[in-house]
């Protein structure tokens, strides 16, 4: 079994701190409690106070003795142009006997999408809280019903978290975990329809507010289970501890120290496992009372252990940057601009180095009305690996060969409050690939409706 770290998890978020980090941020603890900068506590009682008194203007509509529940239903109705993000294209591929002529084309169809939500929060005692939020799915393909869904889809954003608050601290203990299908996440992926994963982040945080500075540790184990045979060569797990220490010179500003410390490993012996590590430094600083920025760097490794039969040797030794600037234009207008570069875990190699542009928009400019656009750009390359035939009979093609990518796209939507029970939506997202490798471009549309009730 091989080791390997998990920088597609959610966890590995390309720069927080690792074990030995922990020991210098706990010996800054002294220090940073003779600074005389007062702030309410992050984990006192008050602040436990103020989030049950959130808690509580959340429209829940089911009360069970002291549980809150709230259930709504959504039906999507999805076209999509490229399902199986391929493009109408040939290319003869040398082989062992003879050249194999591969073709590839484009699937359309139409997808419904029914899904159940339910949030649950019981406040077991004063301070402390239980919290539930599920979503299950499913989906199904009007002209291919191979890739309708295994057995359900859990939404993005599903969890159980428990919060306890005792002193200085602000424990939360936590199990997230996701089950999707969608391969458009992937930016290497290519000739997929159907990328079933579930994943799984289980562990606990500890918050210790020092009032100057705030200090955070965490552990998690993640789990990445393939629901379809084609990706179980991706089945992992993996060690992940973090930690950060955030000082506060002003009430606008926070500077500090992040890191982590990640080791995963395979349940096949097909990509290298590895143990990562990365640490760096970040700043948040409220420009105006409407301009909001954070801005974060450091370095980051990756020492993978060449036993897998991917036959990648390359390791990662490099640097790590993001920057997130939030701008509250007016009332009608918020916005957000992220760039960065990072390095995630390959799908048919150890890794991919990636650049990205994101820009967000909300257009409150219609009554009852929420317009929301999105623009992207991606500039990736990956270390060199396999890629899958997209048809059966030939295991691979171009093998160890590394891609180099650029994707690129946006989207719009529209949700409209139709009654205080029923909300209305449309989407249009477009997708656009360019590999400099053959039979790996894609572009993609889709267009949706939906309609969400409120119980």
């Amino acid at each position: 079994m091989s080791r390997q770290a998990s920088l597609n998890s959610p966890a590995f978020s390309a720069g927080k701190i690792g074990l030995a980090l922990v020991v210098l941020l706990l010996c800054a603890a002294p220090i940073v409690r003779a600074q005389d900068a007062i702030r309410p506590s992050l984990a006192g009682e008050a602040t436990s106070e103020a989030r049950r008194q959130s808690i509580d203007n959340i429209p829940y509509n089911l009360q069970l003795g002291p549980m809150k529940v709230r259930f709504s239903a959504t039906l999507g109705f999805e076209y999509n142009d490229n399902v199986n993000l391929a493009e109408d294209a040939s290319y003869l591929f040398p082989a062992i006997g003879g050249p194999v002529l591969v073709t590839t084309h484009q699937q359309s169809d139409f997808i419904i999408r029914p899904q159940v939500n339910v949030n649950l929060l019981w406040p077991i005692t004063q301070l402390n809280t239980f919290r539930l939020d599920l979503g299950i799915g499913y989906a199904f393909y009007m002209n291919h019903s191979e890739y309708d869904t295994n057995d359900v889809l859990l939404s993005p954003g599903s969890q159980l978290a428990f919060d306890i608050f005792v002193g200085d601290f602000r424990i939360n203990f936590h199990d997230r975990f996701s089950l999707e299908q969608d391969p458009v996440a992937e930016v290497s992926l290519s000739n997929v329809a159907d990328y079933g994963r579930f994943q799984n982040t289980a562990g606990v945080s500890v918050l210790w507010d020092l009032n100057a500075a705030v200090v955070t540790v965490g552990y998690d184990h993640y789990n990445f289970i393939s629901t379809t045979d084609v990706f179980d060569y991706l089945d992992r797990n993996a060690e992940m501890v973090t930690a950060s220490i955030a000082i506060t010179p002003s009430s606008t500003m926070s500077v500090g120290l992040e890191g982590a410390w990640v080791d995963t490993y395979y349940d096949q012996n097909i990509l290298n496992d590895s143990i990562g590590y990365s640490g760096g430094a970040f700043l948040e600083t409220q420009i105006t009372s409407y301009l909001k920025l954070r801005v974060a760097g450091g370095y980051q490794n990756i020492n993978f252990d060449n036993t897998g039969l991917v036959n990648d040797p390359h390791n990662v030794s490099d640097y790590y940057a993001n920057v997130l600037l939030s701008h509250r234009v007016n009332s009608q207008l918020t916005q957000s601009l992220s760039a960065g570069h990072e390095n995630q875990l390959g799908i048919n190699s150890n890794f991919i180095t990636l650049n990205y542009i994101r820009h967000t928009a909300n257009w409150n400019i219609l009554y009852h009305t929420l317009l929301s656009t999105e623009l992207f750009y991606e500039d990736a390359d990956d270390s060199g690996g396999f890629f899958f035939v997209p048809v059966p009979g030939v295991p691979l093609i171009n093998p160890f060969a590394p891609e180099h990518i650029h994707r690129y796209g946006g989207a719009l939507s529209l949700g409209y409050q139709l009654t205080p029970h029923v909300t209305l939506g449309f989407r249009y997202q477009y997708t656009q690939k360019d590999s400099d490798q053959v039979l790996r471009d894609y572009s993609q549309n889709r267009v949706s409706l939906d309609g969400t009730y409120s119980f």
